[in-house]
C-alpha cells in the first residue's frame, strides 16, 4: 500500500493538470476557493442562516472560473449538508452536468488534502503550479447513465453508489478513489472483517460513521 504522504502528494500533483472537462488553471483555481471557504465572510453568513438560500450575494468571477462555478465550489467546501438537488440542477444548468461533477471531485480531493495537514499538525500542502497547458478531452463516459442519484454515474452494477459518485469524471474520479483507498479501504482488504492497522475495523468504521454524520452525508 502506497504511504499516505506520497499519496497526499500524487493528488495534489494530480490536481495542478488537465481534468476531465476542466483545465489545470481551473482545476487549481477550484482548490484555491475551497480553502478560502474556511474563513470566508459570504460563507460564514450562510453557515450561519436558517437558510443558506436566504443570503442572496454571491462570490464573484475569478481568473479561469464563471462566478456559478466559484459559488459551487464554497457552498461545496463550507456547507455541504444543505444543498438542495434543485439548486444543484440550477448549477448544472448553467456550468454542464460534467462540469459541475468534476468541481464536487476537485473540492472533495482539496478538502481531504488539506483537512489531513491540518488533523495532523502540518502545514498546507503549497498549490502548485500547473503542469499542463493542454486543453481538456471533455469526454463523456458512454457507461454512465441515470442512476437515480444526482449526476448520472456508472450503470454497473458492481460497484456501490458512493464508489461510482464521480464516474462521469474518470480522471478526476481516479485520483479521488485512489485518496479513499490509502486513506481508508485498502483495495480488497475492505471485504475483510477484521484489519491488521493501528486502529481496528471495528474503530475504523466508528470514526468513519461519525464523520459522516457530523457532515451529514445522505450515503
Amino acid at each position: 500500500m502506497e504511504p499516505i504522504a506520497d499519496r497526499l502528494l500524487q493528488a495534489r500533483e494530480d490536481l495542478a493538470a488537465v481534468g476531465d472537462w476542466l483545465a489545470a488553471e481551473q482545476r487549481l483555481e477550484a482548490w484555491q476557493h475551497t480553502r478560502q471557504s474556511r474563513s470566508n465572510e459570504l460563507d460564514a453568513r450562510r453557515r450561519q442562516a436558517l437558510s443558506p438560500h436566504s443570503i442572496s450575494d454571491m462570490h464573484p468571477a475569478g481568473q479561469t472560473l464563471s462566478a456559478t462555478a466559484i459559488d459551487v465550489v464554497h457552498r461545496l467546501a463550507s456547507d455541504s449538508g444543505r444543498l438542495t438537488r434543485s439548486w444543484a440542477e440550477g448549477a448544472m444548468t448553467e456550468l454542464g452536468e460534467e462540469v459541475y461533477t468534476e468541481l464536487v471531485g476537485i473540492s472533495a480531493i482539496a478538502s481531504v488534502v488539506d483537512v489531513y495537514a491540518v488533523a495532523v499538525g502540518e502545514a498546507l500542502l503549497q498549490l502548485p503550479s500547473p503542469t499542463s497547458s493542454s486543453e481538456p478531452a471533455k469526454l463523456r463516459p458512454t457507461t454512465v447513465g441515470d442512476v437515480g442519484a444526482w449526476v448520472s454515474q456508472s450503470v454497473e452494477g458492481s460497484r456501490a453508489n458512493v464508489s461510482r459518485s464521480l464516474s462521469l469524471v474518470p480522471t478526476t474520479d481516479r485520483t479521488w478513489r485512489s485518496l479513499v483507498d490509502s486513506l481508508y479501504s485498502h483495495g480488497e482488504e475492505f471485504y475483510e472483517l477484521e484489519w491488521d492497522r493501528a486502529l481496528n475495523r471495528a474503530q475504523v468504521e466508528l470514526v468513519a460513521a461519525r464523520t459522516t454524520s457530523l457532515l451529514e452525508c445522505f450515503y
